[in-house]
């Protein structure tokens, strides 16, 4: 995780909220072995989450080597594998079902389900 370890340490920049106080609420999260807390609006609404967790972000955010850090993670194949890879990618942001759904939507909707939980709305 070293390529993304500025991204899970730095602290975000929490501007004013709608709640009037000037805080968000944040959730603390294990991503592998690493504790990071998430703006609870990022793992709760959808919208946010996708609008975060998208294509434009792996093109446009992460750099090249964090890109090429995180493709690691991704399968590999015998013959072309990074043309492939990059298949799996575009079909992962365009909300494909892999077998048994998206794992981005699958995703989001855990840690949905896991806030709602928290909060005694389930």
């Amino acid at each position: 995780m070293d390529s993304l370890d500025h991204m899970l340490t730095d602290p975000l920049e929490l501007g004013p909220c709608g709640d009037g106080h000037g805080t968000r609420i944040m959730e603390d999260c294990l991503l592998g072995g690493t504790r990071v807390s998430l703006p609870e609006d990022l793992l709760e609404d959808p919208e946010i989450f996708f609008d975060v967790v998208s294509l434009s972000t792996w093109q446009e955010v992460l750099s090249d080597s964090q890109r090429e850090h995180l493709q690691q993670f991704l399968p590999q194949f015998p013959e072309d594998s990074a043309e492939q890879q990059n298949e799996l990618i575009l079909a992962l942001f365009s909300g494909e079902n892999f077998r048994f759904g998206n794992p981005l939507h699958i995703a989001q909707k855990l840690f949905r389900d896991t806030q709602a939980a928290k909060s005694g709305f389930v």
